[in-house]
């Protein structure tokens, strides 16, 4: 049987792409979620009533931001396409957005496309802002994954499509800059198999003229589309091109079919009807006679059962092929009553939203926006939050168009707009109509066949509509000079940490505040944020590796604490126990000890949280345990500071005969290079204790594959641009924490100590 990859032996030339834009293009991908350039968008206004809810996911550079201009002028949202090196695109407002060249803010835009409406979502590419993805994806119903066809599928790629896979979000895939030197299709889709192990469905294939890319053969329609490429690029919008249906007496049509058939037999493996069709039907085995409309019937099937990835292709930057791409959103992605997520079946009818991103506006205050995914929400309500037990009273509702919000009074299922109003309300929180609704859906669940703890929270985990939140890498101590000062700073990272709950501030007994992050640059970004949008004048200490600590035993410990005061005796008999567990995540809580709640068992989890945030070793947060009070006693009239004290000493004894190990961050490092310099690369990363997986090559290019710990990262990209004259390109992605050897300890002792310095 053919498959997808198959069907390529058919099509010639394609590794024969002459040079026609030397160098690789630095594309900033810049977003926007409130103060875009204001475009006229009268003519968009006017929705129908199909919807896709889709993102543009990619590894940094890929072409989102391009592509997603594209979409938007073809649409007529805009009457004219902007330039990201000239940062004129509808998406680019943030100064530090255009200053560093990326995305770090999500954007939301909706526009038309042949009478359905489509809320578009353009991601960060960067792995530091991986929060922004991950929050984005939970609210979509589909996404287009864009691939560049020099590079295939990247790091960045990896971590966004195993979010979509976890999501269960249909996708679609764009190879990307099929202009530039190097592009390789057939590799690139290869790619997909191998590190995706994603089932490719080619509908179309690239067309050249003379050696450059300038259209492609659609498989489905059997036409040829095809774009006049002037050698001035300024006249070429690409909002006209040719198209005309294929004929057997061209050149092509032998090569079309047979990838016509492929295509057909790749959907009859997933379908046994659509093989009976296939072999048995009215056309059997003629893919010329098959009508394009049952194809892609089948095709919009195996999407949404996620059986398949429909790939396509284009030049964005040259404006070829997005158009094709927008029919293929339409035609094949999901409308959001296609979609049926486990918690809504809890709901019914009854309203389950979830607030997936909150912005704090001048003039409007908290904007937070959210999508709908059952019942209504409607201008004046009062929702019920059931993270935050409290129901806030809506007072505006804004439908989204990126640059501009626009006043109205109802936010249907599957609709994305934004709430005006709210003060409780944070990122991942879940809204329902009611806290009556809430209890019913959460009896719902105790009643199912659902194989849950029997506690509320994880009744409460099932139902709602969460997002995880990952631990952070990176951490700086902030300080200010004045009382003034120290209000304006907790007023900011409280507005802050709202907005980005990847952001964590911990504040020391002595006053001192640690702010966490997911990366250095992630950091910066948020430092520069403080000192610049809300003009406090602060120090911030250099950014750090947050070592974390971890039980490797079994412990247990007992014991009595006896204090004298005011000359009276007190005593507290306490017995504590920890293992290791497999979660990684820190003890911060008091409900993560204790479930039935005493004034005497809450003071001693307290104490028991206090001693996890700083282990035994280096004073590192404790996490990868479990920890269980067994029991807890004390005298009558005995202080609770008294019992914390001693829960807090006998946790550190535990801790001591759990033999605790120090853990390191580590990344995935993925560089891509050539031959002449690829000892050089690994020379470099073996000085840096990395450990190489693996080295692949595609032609000349070739591919390092490896993990090293964040904190011998530091000045890696400085340095690779030295050793390969600038031709290496790095990926880098946070893959998770391992044990540090004795050596790196020992070194990591040494730094500790003021020897050398510490920052990232």
């Amino acid at each position: 049987m053919w498959n997808g990859i198959r069907a390529m032996v058919f099509i010639p030339n394609l590794h024969s792409l002459k040079s026609v834009q030397n160098g690789i293009l630095k594309e900033r991908l810049i977003s926007s979620w409130l103060y875009s350039k204001p475009y006229s968008c009268k003519n968009v206004r006017s929705f129908g009533t199909e919807q896709r809810n889709i993102g543009i996911m990619a590894h940094i550079d890929a072409g989102k931001t391009t592509t997603t201009e594209r979409m938007l002028y073809y649409s007529g949202y805009i009457k004219n396409m902007g330039d990201i090196d000239a940062g004129t695109t509808v998406m680019d407002y943030l100064p530090t957005e255009i200053e560093r060249g990326i995305t770090i803010q999500c954007a939301a835009i909706s526009f038309n496309w042949h009478k359905t409406k489509i809320n578009l979502i353009d991601t960060p590419g960067h792995v530091d802002f991986t929060m922004e993805v991950e929050r984005s994806l939970r609210v979509l119903d589909g996404a287009v994954a864009i691939f560049d066809a020099s590079r295939g599928v990247e790091a960045q790629s990896r971590t966004v499509w195993r979010q979509a896979d976890r999501y269960k979000v249909p996708k679609i895939a764009f190879i990307n800059k099929m202009d530039k030197h190097g592009a390789n299709f057939t590799a690139s889709v290869k790619s997909m198999q191998e590190k995706l192990n994603a089932n490719t469905l080619l509908l179309q294939i690239p067309v050249y003229n003379d050696g450059v890319f300038n259209g492609v053969i659609d498989l489905v329609e059997m036409e040829k589309l095809e774009w006049d490429m002037p050698e001035t690029h300024s006249n070429h919008t690409g909002r006209k091109y040719m198209k005309h249906r294929l004929k057997s007496s061209e050149a092509e049509w032998e090569m079309c079919i047979a990838a016509r058939s492929s295509l057909i037999e790749q959907l009859s493996e997933v379908y046994d009807d659509v093989a009976m069709t296939w072999l048995e039907g009215e056309h059997e085995g003629d893919a010329s006679a098959l009508p394009a409309a049952q194809i892609r019937e089948w095709i919009r099937r195996g999407v949404l059962d996620q059986e398949i990835i429909p790939v396509l292709c284009g030049s964005s930057l040259k404006n070829v092929g997005v158009q094709p791409l927008l029919d293929a959103v339409v035609n094949y992605l999901p409308n959001p009553s296609d979609v049926q997520h486990d918690f809504m079946k809890y709901y019914g009818d009854s309203l389950c939203a979830m607030a997936f991103k909150v912005l704090h506006h001048k003039r409007h205050g908290p904007l937070i926006f959210v999508r709908v995914y059952s019942g209504r929400i409607k201008s004046g309500m009062s929702l019920y939050n059931p993270n935050k037990s409290c129901s806030e009273k809506i007072s505006r509702l804004l439908d989204v168009y990126a640059d501009e919000y626009k006043e109205t009074t109802t936010i249907e299922a599957g609709g994305i707009g934004i709430i005006c109003g709210f003060k409780e309300t944070v990122t991942g929180d879940t809204l329902v109509s009611s806290k009556e609704s809430f209890e019913i859906a959460t009896s719902k669940l105790s009643s199912s066949n659902i194989k849950a703890n029997d506690t509320q929270k994880d009744i409460t985990t099932i139902v709602l509509a969460a997002v995880p939140v990952p631990e952070p890498v990176f951490f700086c101590s902030i300080a200010v000079n004045t009382i003034t000062q120290e209000q304006e700073l907790a007023h900011a990272l409280a507005i802050i940490c709202r907005e980005d709950p990847s952001i964590r501030v911990q504040t020391d007994e002595d006053g001192s505040v640690t702010l966490s992050g997911m990366g250095k640059l992630h950091m910066e970004v948020i430092t520069k944020r403080i000192k610049d949008e809300f003009k406090i004048d602060a120090y911030v200490s250099p950014i750090q590796v947050a070592y974390r600590e971890i039980p490797t035993l079994n412990a247990r410990e007992k014991g009595e604490y006896n204090r004298t005061i005011l000359g009276k005796d007190h005593h507290v008999d306490i017995d504590i126990s920890i293992e290791p567990s497999e979660e990684l995540v820190p003890i911060s809580n008091v409900s993560d000890i204790v479930h039935r709640r005493t004034e005497v068992s809450h003071a001693a989890a307290i104490g028991i949280v206090q001693a996890c945030q700083q282990g035994v070793i280096l004073g590192y947060p404790l996490v990868g345990a479990k920890i269980r009070l067994h029991s807890v006693h004390a005298s009558k009239a005995c202080p609770p500071a008294l019992v914390t004290a001693a829960a807090l000493l006998y946790t550190r004894e535990v801790l001591h005969h759990a033999a605790c190990h120090l853990v390191e961050p580590v990344m995935s490092v993925e560089v891509t290079t050539t031959e002449d310099t690829l000892h050089k690369i690994i020379a470099e990363l073996n000085k840096r204790h990395a450990t190489t997986h693996d080295i692949t090559a595609q032609g000349t290019t070739k591919f390092v594959l490896a993990e090293a710990p964040v904190a011998e990262m530091k000045g890696f990209a400085s340095t690779l641009r030295s050793a390969t004259s600038g031709n290496a390109d790095l990926a880098l992605e946070i893959a998770g924490y391992r044990p540090v050897t004795e050596e790196r300890l020992h070194k990591i002792k040494f730094e500790l100590s003021g020897a050398t310095s510490t920052h990232y």
